[in-house]
């Protein structure tokens, strides 16, 4: 049976993008227009995102991915990459199926020569016995995350929580620790401080503040909030959520170490009944850690007693011998490009997906 022809076109030229988006069940905030015009507007970050329309201009498919440069200049191929940061979707018909593999396609033509290799990074784990990834030539990598439901009262979620957050949580309240919802944009520099101290310590470069600011302007404030912890009246942690649908993401977050002040579990478990007292379901931790890594974050994570997702990720490389000599500078490099501002810091900080 042949299917009738498809055009893919950019997401400006497709007037009802969000709506499909919307409709989509796995549509996730990371395909909406609010974010792609929020990644647009990062420094280094270049947009690729396209939709596959049938001849009656209906869409069947939606590719969003993100060029990123972490290096500039000469050094720039060592560190370039296109991230997904959520999986492509599509309409389950058969110009659905051909649509996303026509868009994976076509999103390889044009990036095989710019990036050293693309990772798509699912919010959902793989259920399609018919992978179109696979087909198109992406590895599958096991990779983990803790979603919590937060559907239950708060005295629930509390005592789902492993006794140590408990405790902890206990302890910092007992302290004098505060959580408040901050303005995005005002209270901006004094999280993204926080963020780089925790990315200072695990040694990762981190994205340029841009993104937060134009988050801030793109997104509504229901889906995009910034939380701050603060400790004799001084911020020790933040956090920034993504909300969407039932779902919400905890995007990126970061502390100061101070001995015996848990602020940030302070800050999670205040985001966490927060949201859950607005309606939302799902909290999305953002990341485990791959297969077999011993991953701090992911150990934080899991004293929150959510479950772990084995929802992996997909990568494909397109030099082999570039990839290897770009990891073999990054791991030489890695802590000049990463924030050198924290030497004394918690590692903490996620990136959905680093997402």
């Amino acid at each position: 049976m042949s299917l009738h022809p498809l055009r893919l076109l950019p997401y400006q030229e497709i007037s009802l993008w969000d709506d499909f988006i919307d409709a989509h069940p796995t549509g996730s905030i990371f395909h909406t227009t609010g974010m792609i015009r929020s990644f647009q507007a990062t420094k280094r970050h270049v947009v690729f995102a396209y939709g596959a329309v049938d001849v009656n201009q209906r869409m069947v498919a939606a590719l969003v991915a993100t060029q990123v440069n972490t290096l500039g200049g000469m050094m720039a191929w060592l560190a370039s990459r296109s991230i997904m940061h959520a999986a492509p979707i599509y309409e389950d018909s058969p110009e659905g199926r051909q649509a996303v593999r026509d868009l994976i396609k076509f999103h390889d033509s044009k990036m095989q020569k710019r990036v050293i290799f693309t990772e798509i990074r699912p919010v959902d784990a793989p259920i399609d016995a018919d992978d179109p990834f696979i087909d198109c030539g992406y590895q599958y990598l096991g990779y983990s995350n803790y979603e919590l439901n937060i559907t239950g009262s708060e005295s629930e979620l509390m005592r789902g929580l492993n006794g140590k957050c408990r405790n902890n949580i206990r302890s910092a309240h007992r302290k004098g620790v505060t959580v408040e919802t901050c303005d995005a944009l005002q209270q901006l520099s004094a999280c993204y401080e926080l963020f780089k101290h925790s990315y200072a310590h695990s040694k990762v470069p981190i994205v340029d503040q841009s993104l937060f600011e134009a988050a801030a302007v793109q997104l509504s404030p229901h889906r995009y909030r910034m939380l701050i912890a603060r400790y004799e009246g001084m911020p020790v942690a933040a956090g920034c959520f993504l909300a969407y649908k039932d779902r919400v993401t905890c995007w990126y977050a970061g502390t100061k170490r101070i001995p015996g002040v848990a602020a940030t579990s302070a800050l999670f478990w205040e985001a966490i009944c927060m949201y859950a007292r607005e309606g939302y379901e799902i909290f999305d931790f953002a990341g485990a850690g791959w297969e077999g890594e011993n991953y701090g974050p992911g150990r934080f994570k899991a004293k929150f007693g959510g479950d772990l997702i084995r929802n992996g990720r997909y990568r494909r490389i397109y030099s082999s011998w570039k990839f290897r000599a770009a990891k073999g500078v990054y791991e030489s490099v890695r802590g000049w490009i990463s924030p050198r501002n924290a030497s004394q810091s918690q590692a903490l900080a996620t990136e959905g997906k680093k997402r």
